[in-house]
């Protein structure tokens, strides 16, 4: 008896199956899926840009990344030496247009005032040459003609100072406008230097954190953050100071994946300083025409934004995080691991648990994500599959 009971056991043990891990497979939900990393963004706030300028500005100030900022306060300072001397240069010049112009206006008026003395004299002239003429009635002809071209060269002499005052009238019009162009001309040369030097420094219209963007370097093939001595173009994005009451993922997705994506999809988001927490969110930006990536401009991206639903403080700007993208959702179907699928030349096969040993079984898929396969045939519900090959001592 107890020789037939140890047979029987010995039988038993070489049937049973090995101590593999197995999975059931199960019917229900698939979700077919996209991945991307991407970069944290607010999605709103203030855009800080290089003043438009001119010419190339050197950053010589910026304010400590990721700390907070109030407004007023000093951001970004570019080199200001060149546009002070500019200003300075056109104030010198607007003061020497004021200086000529007082100095033309005082010439002006003394001249025009001798003039009218002049025009006082010829007056007393006249009419002195008039009494001398009425005192003339019983004189000879001779005196009376000799008194009458007194009376005409004297009223000559007035008619011509009257138009003298008249034309020195004119030609001070001229000249004084003449001036005040100029100094109108200066004073707005002065101003737009002015401006252009008051722009060197950058200050915070609103309060919130300073987030650096990346640039283009010279001697550089990738992007880099800003620093100070950094030379760049007038009208460059530099800073962001975010609204962090809506943030947002951007990605840049390959133009292989590109006609899967679409507006309105869901999507998880995990962070990568913070392994934990599973973030929701929909695709609403989806650029409408592709762009080289940086650093390999052989290859064509599109731009894809993710708006995140929630509001937490772990979500910073410039954090990397790691997008699932949810593609399409397939219901009622068969699932399997992808550790499940063996590749064989007829296919993909699986290990099924039947009869207490596992059997090779070989199926065919739909559609795959990252973790898993929709099987079409070759397995039913509830069945036993294993995720490592037995066939493998």
């Amino acid at each position: 008896m107890n020789r037939l009971f140890c047979v029987l056991l010995f039988c038993a043990c070489q049937s049973a199956p090995p101590d593999l891990r197995n999975t059931i497979v199960t019917r229900g939900e698939f979700r077919v899926t996209h991945y991307e990393s991407g970069e944290i963004k607010a999605a709103g706030g203030e855009i800080v840009s290089s003043p438009r300028i001119g010419g190339r500005l050197k950053i010589v100030h910026l304010w400590p990344e990721g700390e907070t900022v109030d407004v007023g306060d000093l951001i970004l300072q570019f080199d200001p030496a060149e546009f002070e001397r500019k200003m300075l240069d056109r104030e010198g010049r607007l003061e020497q247009a004021s200086s000529d112009f007082e100095k033309a206006q005082a010439q002006r008026g003394q001249q025009l005032s001798n003039i009218k003395r002049k025009i006082q004299q010829q007056e007393a002239q006249r009419d002195l040459a008039t009494l001398n003429q009425q005192r003339q009635e019983f004189a000879s002809n001779i005196d009376r003609e000799r008194g009458q071209i007194n009376l005409e060269k004297a009223a000559r002499s007035l008619e011509e100072a009257r138009q003298e005052s008249i034309a020195q009238e004119v030609i001070n019009r001229v000249d004084l406008n003449k001036h005040e162009l100029s100094i109108d001309r200066n004073q707005r040369r002065y101003d737009s230097a002015r401006r252009d030097y008051d722009r060197t420094s950058v200050y915070a219209v609103k309060p919130g954190i300073v987030v650096y963007r990346k640039i283009w370097k010279p001697g550089t093939d990738q992007e880099s953050k800003v620093a100070v001595g950094d030379q760049v173009w007038s009208g460059k994005p530099l800073l962001d100071i975010p609204d962090l009451s809506k943030m947002q993922v951007r990605c840049l997705i390959g133009e292989m994946d590109i006609e899967r994506v679409r507006i309105g999809q869901g999507a998880n988001i995990r962070l990568e300083a913070f392994p934990g927490p599973v973030f929701s969110g929909v695709t609403s930006e989806l650029a409408t025409m592709a762009s080289p990536q940086p650093g390999a401009p052989d290859i064509q991206v599109f731009e894809l934004v993710i708006d995140i639903d929630e509001q937490d403080d772990r979500l910073k700007p410039g954090m990397s995080a790691e997008v699932e993208i949810i593609l399409e959702v397939v219901p009622d179907v068969l699932s399997i691991p992808l550790t499940a699928l063996f590749n064989r030349e007829q296919g993909f096969a699986v290990f099924r648990l039947e009869d207490g040993d596992y059997e090779e079984v070989i199926v065919e898929l739909g559609e795959k994500n990252a973790t898993d396969a929709i099987v079409t045939s070759g397995l039913a519900d509830g069945d036993i599959i294993a995720l490592e090959d037995p066939t493998v001592p």
